[in-house]
């Protein structure tokens, strides 16, 4: 095959109809977990013991791109960046033996796993949709809206209860600054398919909410930023776990832009798509030791759309049409 003929269609019987609406309700699931566990976590017998909502929803990705009539083969489940996933799991779980099980390890190594999880099960399924990214942008928008309407509800409040707000969220989340990171890289992407071509206005109400609720979250709590989070680059587990998590985005960004050219007809949501996986890499440079649950989540279903479009056969609208030559007329 040439390196630039067009992918070719993909079978009919796998091609599942998952995304061929706007919702794609597995897509949905890390979005809301996030939110529920920032607003309403499922009561724990002790702090860092039992489950989480993106435990739950990661749970449910994997049963729904495992198991039924299309179901992902065995082989689809492998991505660019496997490698890099593997690293970071086993830094992570080194730097739990080596902290002897204390409770912020323990977590970011169970965010990490809930991440990945959905990462990979929504990469592999979608990846014979000829629309995945469409299945999965409106999570994005779900998780801007939910968390916005909820700061911009606080604000009414008084600046101290939003104050107070954030914190408990960061407690949850196990972040730093959490929200903020959330709504700026939630927000980016939600104006990045605003941008494009027949978008509806809604995408750019949705992106210019949560711009304003980022303003409310750094004037209530500051935004986090500075170069004294450089510091913590001298401990040697967090350096090397960021070392692979910037080799990881930097594997999605690149992937991310040559879609740019790949699908030209959503150019603006993987422009927007390339320009956050950087984003992520500077708020965990600058921002602290961590983003938390909510930035991984959100990192990882753009991944996943990024992997799911990269494999996905052409959408209808942009494949050109065959046109047919009359029959020959044949001489009587």
């Amino acid at each position: 095959m040439q390196p630039f003929a067009p992918r070719p269609a993909a079978p009919v019987e796998r091609v599942a109809p998952v995304a061929r609406g706007l919702w794609c309700w597995p897509a949905l699931l890390p979005a809301a977990a996030l939110v529920l566990d920032a607003a309403c976590p499922i009561p724990a017998p002790r702090p860092g013991l039992g489950a989480t909502w993106l435990d739950v929803a990661a749970v449910t990705c994997v049963a729904w791109a495992a198991l039924g009539r299309h179901a992902a083969r065995r082989d689809e489940w492998s991505t660019p960046v496997d490698g890099r996933v593997i690293a970071g799991l086993v830094l992570a779980a080194l730097h739990v033996v080596r902290a002897a099980g204390a409770f912020e390890p323990v977590q970011w190594l169970r965010q990490i796993t809930a991440s990945g999880l959905c990462f990979y099960a929504l990469g592999a399924r979608l990846r014979h949709e000829p629309r995945a990214p469409d299945a999965v942008w409106p999570a994005f928008a779900l998780a801007t809206l939910a968390l916005s309407g909820w700061v911009l509800a606080l604000a009414t409040q008084g600046a101290a209860d939003l104050g107070y707000v954030l914190r408990l969220v960061d407690t949850r989340w196990v972040s730093h600054h959490g929200l903020l990171k959330a709504l700026l890289l939630a927000s980016l992407l939600c104006a990045g398919r605003a941008a494009e071509p027949g978008a509806r206005p809604l995408w750019w109400v949705t992106a210019l909410i949560g711009a304003v609720a980022c303003g409310v979250c750094a004037f209530a709590g500051g935004t986090g930023l500075g170069i004294d989070s450089l510091a913590s680059l001298d401990e040697p587990f967090y350096f090397g776990t960021s070392v692979v998590a910037f080799l990881f985005l930097a594997g999605l960004t690149r992937m991310a832009w040559a879609l740019v050219r790949d699908r030209a007809a959503e150019a603006a949501r993987w422009r927007a798509a390339a320009l956050a996986f950087p984003l992520v890499a500077a708020l965990l440079l600058f921002g602290g030791t961590t983003g938390g649950e909510a930035l991984r989540a959100l990192a990882a279903l753009a991944g996943a759309a990024v992997i799911a479009a990269r494999a996905a056969p052409p959408a209808a609208a942009s494949v050109p049409e065959r046109v047919e030559e009359p029959p020959v007329q044949h001489a009587a």
